[in-house]
């Protein structure tokens, strides 16, 4: 009132920008809310599919190291993961053969759908516990010489592998290691390379922020008790 139509512009100006200022932060909040609530719901599934809580926390933080060493996001590994541990991949396994695939994928330049897909192959070859035409077929499509591959680490050559596989004689432990080999001698710092590209480097800042929006998520529902209210609004 006192510095009159002057001082009320800048008095409004100054309350409109809190307010833009308290939406955006707010909208963090709950993106930030969201990605812990997201990770906290990852390691319950880590938690059951491994049988123990310290297993599933070291899993986690070897997939975020991982992650933020290669191009690729931590939400992709982490479900890529989860559906390596549910075909029966050993956990020991688990980042050795994302680590070929995705050099691979990285190499040939088809990003997590390559990932996606090479991987899906190879689980569905454990699942059936022997190595067959479909499987090598997918991983062909791919960009993968896995027929090449298998023929090298048994000492043979591709009409020797396919007679093998005709008759059942190609467990599926010999197929991925075979597979894996040579996808690590043939793709060998795929990641590596493309990491230090502008994609790359983007997605492991991505990675970073959201490793700190986690953080920051937990504490907002630990602080604000989020929990408890919400399961008290559920219940009303």
């Amino acid at each position: 009132k006192t510095l009159g139509k002057n001082g009320y512009d800048i008095s409004r100006k100054f309350a409109e920008g809190l307010g833009i200022a308290a939406a955006a932060l707010g909208a963090f909040g709950v993106a930030a809310v969201k990605m812990s609530a997201d990770f906290a719901a990852t390691k319950k599934a880590f938690n059951v599919l491994l049988g123990s809580s310290d297993k599933a926390q070291k899993h986690l933080e070897d997939l975020t190291k991982f992650a933020a060493q290669t191009p690729f996001e931590l939400k992709g590994l982490t479900e890529a993961s989860k559906k390596m541990l549910a075909f029966k991949f050993d956990v020991e396994d688990v980042i050795p053969i994302l680590s070929a695939v995705g050099d691979a994928a990285a190499m040939l330049g088809s990003g997590q759908e390559g990932i996606d897909g090479m991987l899906m192959a190879l689980s569905q070859m454990k699942a059936k516990g022997r190595a067959q035409g479909e499987e090598m077929l997918q991983l062909a499509e791919r960009g993968v010489n896995a027929y090449q591959y298998l023929a090298d680490y048994l000492g043979t050559d591709i009409p020797g592998v396919m007679d093998k596989m005709r008759k059942g004689a190609v467990d599926s432990t010999t197929a991925i290691n075979a597979v894996v080999l040579g996808m690590q001698k043939d793709f060998k710092g795929g990641m590596k390379g493309l990491s230090e590209e502008i994609n790359g480097m983007l997605s492991n800042i991505k990675d970073g922020t959201e490793s700190v929006m986690r953080d920051i998520g937990k504490s907002i529902t630990e602080g604000l008790n989020i929990k408890e209210h919400l399961k008290e609004t559920t219940e009303i």
